[in-house]
């Protein structure tokens, strides 16, 4: 060990309702096990430091808090899904999220926590990263492939990284370089790429791809990340649609749902319980509930302020609706008046004319995003197709 620590105390394999220490936690996930590590200072043996890790019940790390004396309190939270390539490939991808917490908002954060607030309320992003690592059955070739989100403080220049390294082959690495591209993305913009400030090493730019700076995104982060590329394509950036990543449904109709527009309150809302398997899924369920937001907008000029708050507060913004607008505004009121909704009739649900509609547009975004996944895919194709 460095000279002038010492180690105070260490456990592993703890269970987790043992535990007595007050390490950070950012998940309501349940660990089952737990590791920690105490180091002390010689001389200063009321200063220490200590490394805390959450498992689950298969053993895999859910989430590991960091506490160095004199510095920021640092966590990282993760996510392992397992996915398969053709036939012979199988991969594990393990998504980290780090974050930071000034020490003097401890006390800040924990009554927040108690409070009921988001628990990364006053934790700052340093990065996002996911290791994808690829084994062959056949031929026992493995290649990991690192995606990277950094810069994220700063909207308008987040910086993407893809990096695949040299492939390990019968137990040695290959000696070659590792293939990197890198570029920035104007968050604010609808997540568009940059053209200025490329790194393109053994790989290339992909030039078709209108979802590239939604590619390195984690399936969660996806929704809000889709939900404003879609708002914006859809001159509904100014129009106060909110975007809730984690919707808590109040009742048993909405906990069956993957997600709904919420017309009282001008909201596209993921429903928390369900779990979107792919980013595929995620773009159509987007884009069916920004359709929605479009739709419910519209009525609500033409209507002159609708029946909720949010519809009442677009009409006194917008007033009334161009001509050019009026007849496919009028269907959509028409429509949203004699809505049947699914637990009344499953197939009269599906007939509503703005849930036609809405789907329309869910399956045309899907199509188009599987499709232009090819180039990025043909970069870096040991990520599996459902994280790409």
């Amino acid at each position: 060990m460095t000279s002038g620590y010492y180690l105070v105390s260490k456990i592993s394999g703890l269970p987790y309702y043992k535990y007595k220490g007050d390490a950070l936690r950012l998940v309501n996930q349940i660990a089952r096990t737990v590791d920690e590590i105490i180091v002390g200072i010689k001389d200063q043996p009321y200063l220490q430091s200590k490394v805390t890790t959450f498992k689950d019940s298969d053993g895999n790390i859910i989430e590991r808090a960091i506490d160095f004396v004199g510095k920021p309190c640092r966590n990282r939270v993760y996510i392992r899904r397992d996915n398969v390539i053709g036939q012979d490939e199988y991969v594990t991808s393990i998504h980290a999220k780090e974050y930071t917490l000034q020490r003097a908002l401890k006390d800040t954060h924990l009554q927040s926590v108690a409070d009921g607030l988001p628990r990364t309320l006053f934790w700052s992003p340093v990065k996002f990263f996911t290791n994808h690592l690829s084994e062959n059955i056949e031929t026992g070739e493995k290649v990991l492939t690192q995606v990277k989100q950094t810069n994220l403080l700063k909207p308008q220049k987040e910086i993407h990284t893809f990096t695949e390294f040299p492939h390990i082959i019968k137990g040695k690495i290959e000696k070659t370089a590792k293939r990197i591209l890198k570029f920035n993305v104007d968050i604010l913009s609808g997540h568009k790429v940059s053209s200025k400030n490329v790194v393109e090493l053994g790989t290339k730019l992909p030039q078709n791809d209108t979802f590239l700076g939604i590619r390195a995104l984690d399936i969660n982060d996806a929704k809000t990340a889709f939900t404003e590329k879609f708002i914006a394509e859809r001159g509904l950036k100014n129009k106060r649609i909110k975007i809730n990543p984690e919707y808590l449904p109040t009742d048993d109709k909405e906990e069956l749902a993957k997600a709904l527009f919420d017309p009282n309150e001008g909201s596209v809302n993921f429903v928390k319980g369900h779990k979107f398997t792919s980013k595929s899924e995620v773009c159509t369920t987007s884009r069916h509930e920004t359709e929605h937001g479009w739709q419910f907008y519209l009525h609500a000029r033409n209507t002159k302020g609708g029946t909720t708050e949010w519809e009442e507060k677009m009409y006194n913004l917008f007033k009334d609706l161009p001509n050019s607008l009026k007849k496919e505004a009028q269907n959509y009121t028409d429509s949203i008046r004699s809505y049947v909704t699914i637990a009344e009739n499953r197939a009269q649900y599906r007939q509503n004319f703005i849930e036609k509609c809405a789907n329309e547009k869910g399956a045309k975004a899907r199509v188009l995003y599987d499709y232009e996944r090819a180039e990025i895919q043909k970069e870096f194709p040991h990520i599996p197709q459902e994280l790409l």
